[in-house]
């Protein structure tokens, strides 16, 4: 399937178990890839490395049709992969495949899903949005705390405190030329264990 809207997700954990250490998203419309071809792109991120075996790693997609207004096909792309919280080599070879698959994943694509940079109002909803999508964390408990905008870099940095003392943050345009790319992060997070998912219904 090639989807009208695509979101794909490239999460950096210490286990699967846990919250993400940080999150890159890319929104992009009319992505000219099968779902199949985007999980090889990403599957690369694993390799990133140099490590005899690849980091361990997990793939999962999500299609659908929505009709709400314009109809149209989205598709949502998951990654996760293993890595150290303490950062160092690995993370900066990490940062650096997430950034080129990005970049290719961009080059299939007709469209970034925001046109343009938005506004700090607008940035600071995109962050909370993305930090609730991935830490399950509740949007009305964050303050912002600082917010920076780089005209130039066409770049925001923006953190967050939340009322239990976790301090999470987002960088929107997290890859120049690519405004739709955002990365957030959670300090502390990979201490956070994951609810355990619901038991499946035998009868079901």
């Amino acid at each position: 399937m090639k989807a009208q809207e695509s979101r794909i997700s490239v999460a950096l954990v210490s286990d699967l178990c846990h919250y993400p250490h940080e999150v890159w998203d890319l929104g992009l419309d009319q992505l000219d890839m099968f779902t199949e071809e985007v999980f090889e792109e990403l599957h690369t991120i694993a390799w990133a490395e140099g490590n005899e075996y690849p980091n361990h790693s997990s793939m999962s997609a999500k299609t659908g049709q929505h009709n709400w207004g314009a109809s149209g096909s989205f598709s949502e792309i998951i990654m996760e992969v293993g890595s150290s919280a303490g950062g160092g080599v690995g993370a900066v070879a990490l940062t650096a495949a997430i950034k080129s698959a990005y970049e290719k994943l961009r080059s299939r694509a007709y469209g970034d899903a925001w046109r343009s940079m938005p506004s700090t109002d607008q940035a600071v909803e995109i962050a909370k949005s993305s930090l609730h999508r991935h830490y399950d964390v509740a949007v009305a408990r964050l303050t912002v705390i600082r917010s920076d905008m780089d005209a130039e870099a066409q770049r925001y940095e923006i953190e967050f405190s939340h009322e239990d003392g976790r301090k999470f943050g987002a960088t929107l345009g997290a890859i120049k030329g690519l405004p739709s790319c955002t990365r957030v992060w959670a300090e502390g997070a990979d201490l956070v264990p994951r609810p355990a998912p619901a038991p499946s219904d035998p009868g079901n």
